[in-house]
């Protein structure tokens, strides 16, 4: 039993003359605000209580409701914060509603009112989400120790429990290291849902992996609010390379349980999850040169599988540091080297890279990329999802490893006059239905730009001239089929082309069910794709790909086939193109957005769920 702690309410009364009070107080956990002061009873100035940093708030105001208050947050950095009238459901104030860094401002239409920099992810929160995902088959949870303040540190295991750990490979994430952090548990939240999932593939997954899931590294820090330390003031994440004597209780319980793991077999992933101010996702790559070639190579394998098809991360986002020892990264490496792919993960508060708002769902989304690109990462194939490597293929081709944007250990090229033949790669017999082929080679302007590709399979064929200028190691488009009856897959890469041809790797995906009319889907003017996520609220993505160019038009209608919005009514190149859609106000219920490009047309639901 966990003791109560009594938490000091911080209560501010601020009045003006006659007006009603408007009242701001921070006295439930996860709170954070110091000082409020106003000249006008309109424009509040706020502090919050800080450690190395003041980012994080989080409180209340009441006595607002009809009332214009603007806010000043003058010790934080946010840009877009969000507010709720019942702690559970929390919006973005707009951009009208936040003239400038630090402020919001509003008329609101209640009168109790909670603002903060993102949505709370708070300790009670969390221990609602774990009884959850204990009712799932699975699962276990334990209490690695407790911290200062006695609360536990816990960690969920997922994984197949019917096949022998020694039989499975071992996979770390821990989040919330920095308290005010909180998208990055929203992300660790979304890598738990999709590992809760029952399809094949992450089934799959759980018979191969043990996933070692540490929500709060810093419960002592989320309980009471701090922005980056423990309650004692100490940055966790930079503690590790300490004497026990000197290193916080958190790290002293974290290192003992790694290292029991590392004795039994050395775990092959670990994830640092974390968030950032800067308006976009980032992997912290460590260099080469503070590292091995050999560590650089891996980190950059599985970031760059990670924003493959991921429409709210690319590669500029990537930043780069040396190695530093005080980090868990750093630690792990002085003990195991390169045998630990250990990288830090920060997603952002306020935007992407792309311009998107970040969302609840779209963190969720992160997730479930997260434990794909694991997969992939280490190379765990399933009949539904997997990769067939040109290492798997005897060819003649020039064998390469420059660089670190191929797949797996070397890729093959070749140029039309030196005559080398195909490369062909053949799959195991799939079931029938619809699957995507993507292709992964290192992009150069070297390469061809109309290297031919060709799928074949019982009862098809697709031959698709690919731009290998365009990709550096990221998962490409190269055809969608439909597989009618139960079939191999043969891919074949000519050695004709304009420039370097590359034979490296093909990721071939279930869809869903073959369509019954054996239609040769890539070979329509385009493929709408259903939206994600769904049901959404706010946002979600409309995704589609044009067989050529086309002039493209997306309409949004409601249930009763009133247009709500024209998406799209623009010339688009050929490829996959994609758009967020916006609540802006709408009601729950059904609506359709309908893609008309050149003679066809093609319509699909979607649901607001509030």
């Amino acid at each position: 039993m966990l003791p109560i702690h009594k938490t000091l309410i911080l209560l501010l009364f601020i009045t003006s003359g006659l007006s009603p009070q408007v009242r701001f107080s921070a006295g439930f956990p996860s709170g954070n605000l110091n000082t409020v002061s106003t000249a006008d009873s309109v424009t509040y100035t706020v502090t919050t209580k800080q450690d190395i940093g003041g980012r994080w708030f989080y409180f209340r105001m009441t006595g607002v409701k009809n009332r214009f208050v603007r806010v000043r947050v003058t010790s934080s950095d946010v840009k877009r914060a969000v507010y709720s009238y019942d702690d559970v459901n929390y919006y973005r104030f707009t951009d009208l509603e936040s003239p400038a860094t630090n402020t919001f401002e509003k008329t609101y239409a209640g009168d109790t009112v909670y603002a903060a920099y993102y949505n709370p992810y708070t300790y009670a929160y969390l221990q609602g989400r774990l009884n959850e995902w204990l009712t799932r088959s699975n699962t276990e949870l334990d209490t690695l120790g407790f911290t200062n303040h006695n609360y536990p540190i816990q960690e969920l295991t997922i994984t197949d429990f019917s096949v022998p750990a020694s039989e499975k490979q071992n996979i770390w994430i821990h989040a919330r290291t920095h308290p005010s952090e909180t998208p990055s548990s929203f992300h660790f939240d979304g890598i738990v849902q999709e590992l809760l999932k029952s399809n094949p593939v992450i089934d799959y997954y759980k018979k191969k992996l043990i996933f070692h899931c540490i929500p709060f590294t810093n419960p002592d820090g989320v309980y009471f609010g701090r922005s980056r330390t423990n309650y004692d003031g100490v940055d966790v994440e930079a503690n590790w390379n300490l004497a026990d004597s000197l290193t916080s209780k958190e790290v002293r319980v974290l290192k003992p349980r790694m290292q029991q793991i590392n004795s039994e077999k050395v775990m092959s992933v670990f994830l640092n999850l974390h968030s950032q101010a800067a308006p976009y996702c980032t992997f912290w790559i460590h260099t080469a040169a503070s590292t091995s070639a050999g560590f650089y190579r891996d980190e950059m394998q599985f970031c760059n599988l990670n924003v493959s098809d991921n429409p709210y991360f690319v590669p500029s986002d990537y930043s780069f540091s040396s190695l530093a020892s005080k980090f868990p990264e750093g630690w792990l490496w002085s003990s195991h080297g390169e045998q630990v792919m250990a990288l830090t993960y920060e997603t952002p508060y306020d935007f992407y890279s792309s311009g998107a708002l970040v969302t609840n769902e779209n963190l969720y989304y992160l997730g479930s990329r997260t434990v794909y690109s694991i997969g992939e990462y280490l190379k765990l194939d399933h009949p539904e999802r997997f990769i067939a490597d040109n290492s798997e293929v005897i060819t003649n081709w020039n064998s390469d490893t420059t660089g670190s944007s191929f797949y797996g250990s070397n890729y093959n090229w070749t140029y039309t006059n030196q005559n080398r033949g195909p490369v062909n790669y053949v799959t195991d017999e799939i079931k029938s239905g619809r699957y995507k082929i993507s292709g992964m080679w290192p992009g150069s302007s070297a390469n061809a730009n109309n290297a031919k590709i060709t799928v074949n399979w019982n009862g098809g064929s697709q031959t698709k001239l690919i731009n290998q200028q365009l990709g550096a190691g990221l998962w490409m488009d190269v055809c969608e089929i439909n597989v009618t009856a139960q079939s191999p897959i043969n891919i074949t890469v000519s050695d004709t082309g304009n420039g370097r041809i590359i034979a490296d790797a093909f990721r071939v995906v279930y869809l869903g069910p073959a369509s019954n009319t054996g239609e040769d889907l890539p070979n329509k003017a385009f493929t709408l794709f259903q939206n994600y996520p769904n049901p959404f609220n706010p946002l979600t993505t409309i995704r589609y790909t044009l067989a050529e160019p086309a002039k493209v038009e997306l309409f949004i209608y409601n249930s009763l086939g009133e247009l709500v919005k024209v998406a799209v009514n623009e010339f688009k190149s050929a490829g996959t193109h994609s758009l967020q859609f916006e609540t802006n106000g709408l009601s729950s219920g059904v609506y359709y957005y309908r893609l008309i490009a050149g003679a066809r047309a093609e319509t699909k639901a979607m649901i607001i769920l509030k």
